[in-house]
């Protein structure tokens, strides 16, 4: 029988570890979004790290290899990094906190269900995803392997992973180009059970939402206040997109690292 031979891990998708000597007693778990990988999260990475904690960014499976190795994972397994993540760090660290960026944010919010997890940071969580249907994902994942779709990469946007000049080329080529309707389906589920799971979430939420995101609804901040158990706070911010760890505007970008380490050192 063949051995699948793993991909290649692109530089910026390998794990992000930041930890002090001697180590901090308070760790920051972050979470990627959908499609994404953890060079995305290198800004608050590194600003967290600067405040005093020890950082650690995950990569699911399936995330910044190529399309057939995304194809072959799915909420299982990405829940599954996140939790083992989790897992190891509570047993290391006196208090672990969580910053989850879009389906990063739902991931985080169901383990801050399943765990005693004393604040979260969310920008744009994967709660309320207007344009997911459930129903239409789901067929399409029986008949459709992949649809290609329009992506140009967007210079505007800061890359702050100093182990790779720029892979928004090849990632975009694997990914963003196209649509998966059975990976969409997984996310759809991760959302349903995030959202679920907010009900019974008394973890203390920041979210962070953006006038110009065009993918989560503005929305999901008034459900995180209105739903979620813990002393929870929504910040909408007018010039933010969806991307808001690395987002266009400079002055949005500050105001969101400047929040999340806030929040986390109360």
């Amino acid at each position: 029988m063949a051995i699948k031979q793993e991909p290649p891990v692109r530089k910026c998708a390998r794990p992000i570890t930041l930890v002090h000597e001697p180590k901090a007693t308070k760790a920051i778990l972050c979470l990627h979004g959908y499609s994404g990988y953890p060079g995305e999260l290198a800004l608050p990475a590194n600003r967290l790290f600067e405040a005093g904690f020890d950082v650690f960014v995950p990569r699911y499976p399936g995330h910044g290899t190529d399309g057939e190795d995304f194809l072959s994972t799915g909420a299982k397994e990405w829940i599954g990094m996140a939790e083992s993540t989790l897992r190891e760090l509570n047993g290391r660290y006196a208090q672990v906190s969580l910053v989850g960026h879009s389906m990063g944010g739902a991931i985080a919010v169901i383990l801050a269900k399943r765990y005693a997890i004393k604040s979260l940071v969310l920008y744009a969580p994967a709660l309320l995803i207007p344009a997911l249907n459930h129903g239409l994902v789901s067929i399409l994942s029986l008949f459709v392997k992949k649809r290609p779709r329009d992506w140009n990469r967007d210079p505007r946007y800061s890359f702050f992973d100093e182990r790779d000049p720029d892979d928004d080329l090849y990632l975009g080529s694997q990914y963003w180009s196209w649509l998966y309707p059975r990976q969409l389906r997984q996310l759809s589920l991760i959302r349903r059970e995030a959202e679920q799971a907010l009900a019974e979430t008394t973890a203390d939420i920041l979210v962070l939402t953006g006038e110009n995101d065009t993918t989560v609804s503005q929305d999901v901040g008034i459900l995180v206040i209105e739903k979620g158990l813990g002393n929870n706070n929504w910040v909408h911010m007018p010039k933010a997109t969806h991307l808001i760890p690395y987002d266009i505007d400079r002055a949005t970008r500050e105001e969101a690292m400047e929040r999340t380490v806030s929040w986390l050192s109360l």
